[in-house]
C-alpha cells in the first residue's frame, strides 16, 4: 500500500478546503469594515476586499503546495542523515499528515491577524478626518 498516496490524497483537499473557507470568511467579514474606512466608498471598498481575498489565496495556496512534501529525516549508522520520501505505514502517515496540516493551520492564522492587523492601521481619508473636528467661534 502506497501511504504516500494516501497522505497527499488527503493533504491537498484540505488546504485547499481551509484556504476558502477561511478567504470566503475574511472576504465576508471585511467588507464592512473597508467601507467604513474608505468613507462608504461602496467600490473602493468591494476592489479593495477582492484584493486582499486573491492576495491570501495566493500566499495560502502557495504554501501549502510548498510544504506539500511528505517524507521522514532518516539517520544511518554513520550518523549521515537523508529525507526519505516513503511513508512507511498508517503512524506514520497520520503523524506527516498532523504536522503539515498544523503548519498549514498556524500560517492561515497568522495571515489573518496579519489582515485583521492592516485593517486596523488604514487610515481613513484626509478629507474625513478633517471634517471630524468642530470649529468653536471665539468671542
Amino acid at each position: 500500500m502506497n501511504y504516500n498516496i494516501i497522505a497527499y490524497s488527503i493533504y491537498i483537499p484540505v488546504t485547499i478546503a481551509l484556504s476558502i473557507w477561511i478567504a470566503k470568511s475574511l472576504h465576508r467579514n471585511t467588507k464592512a469594515f473597508l467601507i467604513e474606512k474608505f468613507n462608504h466608498n461602496d467600490s473602493l471598498a468591494t476592489s479593495t476586499n477582492n484584493l486582499i481575498q486573491t492576495g491570501f489565496y495566493l500566499i495560502a495556496l502557495g504554501f501549502s503546495f510548498m510544504k506539500m512534501h511528505i517524507g521522514n529525516f532518516q539517520h544511518s549508522l554513520e550518523g549521515k542523515m537523508w529525507w526519505d520520501t516513503r511513508v512507511m505505514n498508517g503512524q506514520e502517515t497520520i503523524e506527516q499528515l498532523a504536522s503539515k496540516l498544523g503548519a498549514f493551520t498556524l500560517v492561515l492564522g497568522v495571515l489573518l491577524f496579519l489582515n485583521f492587523f492592516i485593517m486596523l492601521i488604514i487610515q481613513k481619508p484626509k478629507k474625513q478626518q478633517q471634517s471630524n473636528f468642530v470649529v468653536r467661534e471665539v468671542e
